[in-house]
């Protein structure tokens, strides 16, 4: 009988503990966590960046030279129009 009496008060003091300790565990923090990134992190950002800018700059120069054609083809064609 006592050896149930004492694994009855192991289980109470076993779940009082996990009702004293588990909210502790989920505070409120209102300051929200900033992880800092790693170095393989800041490495592959930068290559990402890197890879980005050099796909970005021949498609923005044929977007610039093609707004230069059109610019032209609209002056010819005012030339044209005034003849």
């Amino acid at each position: 009988m006592s050896k149930k009496i004492t694994f009855y008060h192991f289980i109470c003091a076993v779940f009082t503990s996990c009702l004293l300790v588990l909210p502790a565990g989920c505070s409120k923090n209102e300051e929200p966590q900033v992880e800092e990134k790693g170095t393989i992190e800041k490495m592959t950002d930068r290559a990402a960046e890197n890879a980005v800018k050099k796909i970005r700059t021949p498609i923005n120069k044929a977007r610039d030279s093609q707004s230069l054609g059109d610019d032209r083809l609209e002056e010819m064609d005012k030339a044209i129009e005034k003849q």
